[in-house]
């Protein structure tokens, strides 16, 4: 093993910690979610499946004679795996900074242990909302403390960097909201990914609204679309997922669907790592002091002024609705409704006066 260590004791000692953050702080944060992102990123321009010129290996360890569809998907296939990977890697990015955070501001090594932010990190609640609740808790309570995680040890806080943790804090914020919030129950998405692909995907479902009824044969214009004349609503990929959320008094089952976006999507894990891979090396400057090895990764460049709505913008983030009632009989199901960024449009789809239509040129 790589690290050298030999179990010596119940008790985790100051050596061993010390070895282990040694080691942990030489990760580089950054450059892991820059490669992901840029691989999504390439991956929605081109549907080509490897060959076995390609990667021998693979098919090699396969031990199959007929390989020509082994690997066969569609462009639509593509789109919908990229648009599942990124709402799974931007909800890495949250958890990655707020168990880290947790680790960094309100974690306590367990009685004996000596302290590692590698082990305490390692050791977060499972629950998030726990790590996220705690670490608010924490960062709340000392004003300096965020100063602290954010900006290396020596870090003059200007205006520049009072303005860097001003958006910060949007970042945070904005990933805590991702892992807990029960409105959208964008976690329960993550979940649902992780544990069994228990979602469904779909890339060829088109919702708009529009100010133009069908003609008395069914016949819509493609002049009744456009900027000024509908709105689309869903018009990417979109990720339905079933979710019982964590509110009282209990709800019953619900239905969600998200728009994915993943253009948008990769841009705020980016934004979300970027404030993780600033506190990590901050952390490492501390761990380390003066004498950095060279292997530390360097303090990346912190984005001013650009917050969660500027990102996000006023693009729809998906659409929520009841499909079973509550289990005591009585209350009421959550209203169903489009979300954006920051609010909810409540909104009744009326199924039973649907019409067919067909849009013609025009």
């Amino acid at each position: 093993m790589h690290l050298h260590l030999r179990a010596d004791s119940i008790h985790l000692s100051k050596s061993h910690a010390k070895a282990l953050d040694d080691e942990f702080f030489l990760s580089h944060p950054a450059s892991y979610f820059a490669s992901r992102i840029s691989s999504l990123l390439a991956a929605q321009h081109s549907a080509a499946a490897p060959t076995p010129a390609d990667e021998p290996e693979f098919f090699a360890a396969l031990g199959l004679t007929k390989t020509d569809s082994l690997l066969a998907f569609a462009e639509r296939d593509r789109r919908l795996q990229i648009a599942v990977e990124a709402l799974s890697l931007r909800h890495q990015a949250a958890e990655a900074l707020l168990r880290f955070m947790y680790a960094v501001t309100a974690a306590k090594p367990k009685e004996g242990d000596a302290p590692s932010t590698w082990l305490l990190v390692a050791d977060s609640p499972n629950a998030l909302i726990d790590v996220v609740q705690t670490t608010m808790a924490a960062v709340n309570s000392d004003e300096e403390l965020f100063l602290r995680c954010l900006f290396a040890p020596g870090t003059r806080v200007d205006e520049n960097a009072a303005a860097a943790a001003e958006t910060a804090v949007a970042w945070v914020n904005h990933a805590s909201s991702l892992l807990t919030g029960d409105e959208l129950s964008v976690n329960a998405a993550h979940n649902k990914v992780k544990h069994g692909l228990a979602v469904s995907a779909r890339g060829d479902v088109r919702i708009e609204f529009i100010t133009t009824p069908p003609d008395d044969v069914g016949r819509i214009p493609l002049s009744a679309f456009g900027e000024g004349k509908s709105v689309p609503i869903f018009d990417r990929p979109m990720l339905t997922y079933l979710s019982r959320p964590h509110v009282k008094p209990k709800q019953g089952v619900e239905a969600i669907s998200l728009r994915v976006d993943v253009p948008i999507v990769l841009a705020e894990a980016w934004m979300i790592a970027n404030v993780y891979a600033a506190m990590f090396h901050a952390r490492a400057k501390r761990h380390f002091g003066e004498d950095l090895p060279g292997g530390v990764a360097p303090y990346p460049t912190i984005v001013i002024g650009r917050l969660p709505e500027h990102v996000i913008g006023g693009r729809p983030l998906g659409y929520r609705e009841a499909v079973t009632l509550p289990p005591d009989g009585t209350t009421a199901p959550r209203r169903s409704g489009l979300f954006f960024h920051g609010s909810f449009i409540p909104m009744d789809v009326d199924y039973e006066s649907k019409v067919s239509g067909v849009v013609i040129e025009g």
